[in-house]
C-alpha cells in the first residue's frame, strides 16, 4: 500500500501554511494540528456580506462581491465542520436568513448567483441562470442546510421543499449532471429512512452516469470516486471498494513538486484573475486531498507529528 511520503507530507504542510488563503489556513491548523476553531471562523465571516449571505470571493471562481446561493452553500459546509458554539450558530443563522430572504417562488428555489455577477471576474461557466435546467443545483443542497439547523431556524418552506425534492428526483431530474449528484448526495444524508429508500435506485443511477469508474474514461474536470467516498464510512463506499485503492495511489501521485495538488480546469477567460484563482482553488484542494489521504490511513504521519 502507497503512502504519503514523509517529505511529501512536509511539502503539503509548507505549502498550506505559506501559500494557501488565510481562510484554508486556518482549517487545516483546526484539522491537522488541532489548532481552535475560532480562526477559522474569523476568517470566514470575512466573506459574509450585511445581509447574512456569502460572497466576496468565497467561491475561487466567482470573484464578485455580492452574496450568492453558491458562496452562501460553500459557507455553510465550513461551518458544519465546526463545533457547535453561539458565535457559529450566529453565522449560520444569518446565512440561512439570507437564504430564506431570496427564495424565489417561481423558480421553487434559490438563483445560484446573482446577476451581478456578470459584472464581475468569473470562469465561463458562471454567468447569470447557470444551473437553471438542473434544479438541484443548488436546491437540494440548500434544502440539507436547511435540515442540518432547523433546531437553530424554523422555515417554513421546509417540508414542501423536501418532498419537492424527492419528487423531483423520482421524476424530472435527467441524471446527469455531476454538481446536481453532488447536491442530492448531500440532501440524501439528512433525509429519514423512508425518504432515502425512496431515492435510493436514482441515487445509484445518477452515480453510474456521472462517475466514471475506468481512469481512461476520464477527460479533465468531472466526478471521481473519492470525491463521492472520501471516508471508508462514506455511504457509497462499497460500490468503489475494489477501485478506491488504486484511486488513492493516483492521489498520491497528483501531488505537484509544490506539495500541492492543482485544479484541473482553466477559466477560458481572465487569465490574469484566474492565476490568482488557481493558487486559492489549489489550497482547497490539497486540504480535501489531505482529509480524503487521511481518512483512508494513507499519510506516512499526521502533520502535527511533523511539527
Amino acid at each position: 500500500m502507497n503512502i504519503v511520503d514523509p517529505s511529501r507530507l512536509a511539502l503539503a504542510r509548507s505549502f498550506m501554511k505559506q501559500h494557501a488563503r488565510p481562510l484554508e489556513r486556518a482549517i487545516y491548523a483546526y484539522e491537522f494540528e488541532s489548532d481552535s476553531s475560532a480562526q477559522v471562523l474569523e476568517e470566514l465571516v470575512k466573506f459574509q456580506n450585511a445581509d447574512g449571505g456569502f460572497g466576496r470571493g468565497l467561491e475561487p471562481d466567482l470573484r464578485c462581491q455580492e452574496s450568492s446561493a453558491l458562496a452562501t452553500t460553500r459557507g455553510l459546509e465550513i461551518l458544519g465542520l465546526l463545533p457547535p458554539s453561539d458565535e457559529r450558530n450566529a453565522i449560520v443563522r444569518k446565512a440561512l436568513d439570507y437564504l430564506a430572504a431570496t427564495y424565489r417562488d417561481e423558480r421553487r428555489g434559490w438563483d445560484i448567483i446573482p446577476p451581478e455577477a456578470e459584472n464581475a471576474p468569473r470562469a465561463v461557466w458562471w454567468n447569470y441562470g447557470a444551473f437553471s435546467d438542473h434544479w438541484g443545483n443548488p436546491n437540494a443542497d440548500i434544502v440539507a442546510y436547511f435540515l442540518d439547523y432547523r433546531s437553530l431556524v424554523t422555515y417554513d418552506k421546509l417540508d414542501m421543499l423536501v418532498r419537492y425534492a424527492v419528487d423531483y428526483l423520482q421524476n424530472e431530474c435527467d441524471l446527469k449532471e455531476m454538481h446536481e449528484m453532488f447536491c442530492f448526495l448531500r440532501l440524501a444524508e439528512r433525509l429519514d429512512e423512508g425518504e432515502r429508500a425512496a431515492i435510493e435506485a436514482k441515487m445509484r443511477l445518477f452515480l453510474d452516469n456521472c462517475v466514471p469508474t475506468d481512469p481512461k474514461q476520464r477527460k479533465g474536470y468531472g466526478a471521481e470516486p473519492l470525491q463521492v467516498a472520501d471516508s471508508p464510512k462514506s455511504r457509497y463506499y462499497g460500490k468503489y471498494a475494489d477501485i478506491i485503492p488504486g484511486e488513492l495511489d493516483a492521489l498520491i501521485a497528483g501531488q505537484g513538486e509544490d506539495g500541492a495538488w492543482a485544479p484541473n480546469w482553466t477559466w477560458y477567460q481572465y487569465e490574469e484573475e484566474w492565476r490568482n484563482a488557481k493558487e486559492e482553488w489549489k489550497g482547497i484542494i490539497t486540504l480535501q486531498s489531505l482529509r480524503t489521504l487521511r481518512n483512508y490511513n494513507r499519510l506516512g504521519s499526521t502533520a502535527a507529528e511533523e511539527q
